[in-house]
């Protein structure tokens, strides 16, 4: 599955992006594709799988096995970020998590997807961050 669709994504301009994502994609994510970020997406893809797909595959594999740590052993301070529109992670997954790291500050936005988080709350992440750090 991975290989058939790297070959999409690779060969993919980004008016086609959308196309070879439509089943992961929800509107908000539509959105701040066709406002941009497809470009980056695919630059970003080209650089993580140009040349195999061991991380990609290591990615879907984390959703199934043990992570080598435990969530409850995490003592620095963490923001988590999930898109209830989310159609690539389910937002029951940033809940679980946000349940199970100590002292978590989630967001789960009713108005996100997926992608549209890196384009529409990085600076909020960053804001976080800068006032911890």
């Amino acid at each position: 599955m991975l290989e058939a669709m790297a070959t999409g994504l690779l060969a993919a301009s980004p008016e086609d992006v959308v196309g070879e994502l439509k089943s992961l994609l929800s509107p908000p994510d539509v959105a701040v594709l066709s406002a941009g970020l497809a470009e980056e997406l695919l630059a970003s893809t080209g650089e993580g799988i140009g040349a195999g797909r061991d991380g990609w595959l290591d990615d879907d594999l984390a959703f199934v096995r043990p992570w080598g740590f435990e969530l409850s052993s995490i003592s620095v301070p963490v923001q988590l970020w999930q898109g209830r529109q989310d159609l690539m992670v389910p937002p029951a997954h940033g809940e679980w998590l946000a349940a199970h790291i100590p002292g978590a500050e989630a967001r789960l936005s009713d108005d996100d997807g997926h992608l549209s988080l890196e384009l529409l709350r990085v600076g909020e992440a960053h804001a976080w961050l800068l006032e911890r750090y």
